[in-house]
């Protein structure tokens, strides 16, 4: 379960709905919330004002010490926080490692609103460094502070789309562990490629074609199939949890990730920032698409940050990506 949670805000009402999930997540797993506030320093222009570019504002410790106080009257949870100097994503990282935290809660703008977005600058910064999972919520310029103080429920539905990658199954327990918190089903996601038919001629060495091969595809459709049924046997023993699978043959793997998770009412995608290497899943790319092409929250994971290999998921990589033999198997059935 979640111990520490940290939250980073900014002085905005953007910001702050972060709150009302992180409570709830921190009232279920009996962990802790800590809340940090970063503190720009202004540049350095070789004048006086330099000396004074790491002076916090008071009103940076007023404002953190108002919303400590409110979020500890009213959920009961044990809440701490701290205004720290910094670059806001580098001091986010900083603070999550100073704390043992293990889970950081944020939204995906702030300061100013959806016309400042976060994603892709601090949202993006903290999900690019940290070292432990970020739950990325989507803010609204019109929506209310929410759930200061009155935990929120949580998900229902979590989509964890895997690639058959070790680094890719590292968002596993994680996943798991925020579904703990409410009772939730997961929902583990292979998108397989289409099996391209291949020509042979005699003449010249085979090659393949843009036309898809009907029955190697549903082969290794099938293989893949049942191999993630074997990751969802292992976590529902492990985690006891309500686990199921989804096969999905597209060449699309971002397009396929977000019509599966409004097809199946997710309500949360869970995957790590890359996986298969440098050339799948890396955020800029199909992680990225389903950020920024999606209107979910997300929980995402560095692959660096976490080691995969836990009881139960062990062989996620292993089970999940057909193996070439596989795949040539297929092909010459």
């Amino acid at each position: 379960m979640f111990n520490r949670i940290l939250v980073p805000l900014d002085q905005s009402s953007l910001a702050e709905q972060a709150l009302g999930t992180a409570e709830a997540i921190a009232h279920a797993s009996h962990g802790e919330l800590s809340l940090v506030l970063a503190h720009r320093m202004a540049p350095y222009d070789g004048s006086l004002v330099g000396s004074w570019s790491d002076a916090k504002d008071p009103a940076e410790s007023v404002y953190i010490r108002a919303i400590v106080d409110e979020v500890a009257r009213g959920s009961g949870v044990t809440v701490g926080g701290t205004v720290a100097t910094g670059m806001p994503a580098e001091t986010i990282c900083r603070r999550a490692r100073e704390i043992g935290a293990d889970l950081i809660v944020m939204t995906s703008h702030g300061r100013t609103g959806v016309s400042r977005a976060w994603l892709g600058s601090v949202a993006d910064g903290v999900v690019r460094t940290a070292s432990v999972p970020v739950l990325v919520l989507r803010a609204t310029d019109d929506a209310p502070a929410m759930g200061r103080g009155h935990p929120i429920p949580l998900f229902r539905r979590i989509l964890v789309p895997l690639d058959g990658s070790t680094t890719s199954s590292a968002i596993l327990s994680s996943a798991a562990e925020l579904a703990k918190c409410d009772n939730a089903r997961l929902i583990l996601l292979r998108v397989v490629a289409p099996v391209p038919l291949f020509v042979i001629d005699p003449q010249i060495p085979a090659y393949p074609t843009n036309i898809e091969d009907p029955d190697a595809t549903k082969q290794v459709a099938d293989a893949t199939r049942e191999e993630l049924n074997e990751v969802a046997s292992a976590m529902e023993h492990e985690y006891s949890l309500n686990v199921e699978t989804l096969v999905v043959v597209s060449g699309r793997t971002a397009h396929a990730i977000l019509a599966s998770a409004e097809r199946h009412a997710a309500d949360l995608i869970a995957m790590t920032t890359h996986g298969r290497g440098v050339s799948r899943f890396v955020l800029g790319s199909v992680t990225d698409k389903v950020l920024r092409g999606g209107h979910l929250p997300m929980l995402l994971l560095h692959p660096t940050a976490h080691l995969a290999g836990r009881v139960g998921v062990r062989s996620a990589a292993a089970v999940t990506e057909p193996s070439p033999k596989t795949v040539a198997d297929a092909r010459s059935a």
